[in-house]
C-alpha cells in the first residue's frame, strides 16, 4: 500500500498548518488486490466529473471538486475523496499539481507550501494571505514515493463549503 501526505487546513490565512498523512493504494499494488476505489466518471472530452461518487486518490486531476471538510475529520488515511461535479455544492478544488523531484521531495513540506502558496494566486485571482480561503495538498511519503508517486496537487478549501462553481477567479 502506498501513501501520501496530507497537509490538513486549519483556518483561512494560516500561513502555516501542520502536516497529517493522507494514505492511498497505488494503482500497480491495487489492480492486483482489487481494493482500489473507482476513478471518477468523467465526461468526454473535458473529462470533468459528472457524478458524484469516492475517487481513487490517485484518479483526481486539476479541477476536480471534492468534499473535503467531513471526509478529513478525524482521519489522516485515506484511498479515496468524495468527488463531484463542480456544479454540485463542494468545500475544496484541486488547483495545482507538480512533478516532484528528488529535491523538492526531500525537502518535504517547505517545498509543498511553498508551491502551493506561489500557485494559489494564479487560480484564485488573490493572494492566500488576503484570502478567505484556505489550501491543502496531496504529496507522496515514504512508501508512495518509493512506489513512484511523485505528484504533488494542491487543493484550495473553502471552509464554510457548500460552494457551487469553480473557485478559479473567485477572489475569495
Amino acid at each position: 500500500m502506498t501513501s501520501r501526505t496530507f497537509r490538513s487546513a486549519l483556518a483561512p490565512l494560516a500561513v502555516v498548518a501542520l502536516a497529517v498523512t493522507l494514505t492511498g493504494c497505488g494503482s500497480i499494488l491495487d489492480a492486483v488486490s482489487g481494493d482500489s476505489a473507482p476513478e471518477a466518471q468523467r465526461d468526454e472530452p473535458g473529462g470533468e466529473i459528472t457524478a458524484a461518487a469516492d475517487a481513487d486518490v490517485f484518479s483526481l486531476k486539476v479541477g476536480d471538486c471534492l468534499d473535503y471538510l467531513d471526509s478529513a475529520a478525524g482521519t489522516t488515511e485515506f484511498s479515496s475523496l468524495p468527488a463531484k461535479p463542480c456544479g454540485e455544492q463542494h468545500d475544496a478544488e484541486i488547483y495545482a499539481e507538480a512533478t516532484l523531484t528528488d529535491e523538492q521531495y526531500a525537502a518535504g513540506e517547505t517545498y509543498y507550501d511553498e508551491f502551493c502558496v506561489g500557485e494559489f494566486p494564479g487560480f484564485v485571482g488573490t493572494s492566500y494571505e488576503e484570502s478567505a480561503l484556505d489550501y491543502t495538498y496531496l504529496s507522496p511519503n515514504a512508501d508512495g514515493w518509493a512506489a513512484g508517486d511523485d505528484v504533488l496537487q494542491c487543493i484550495v478549501v473553502h471552509l464554510d463549503g457548500g460552494l457551487t462553481g469553480t473557485m478559479r477567479d473567485s477572489g475569495l
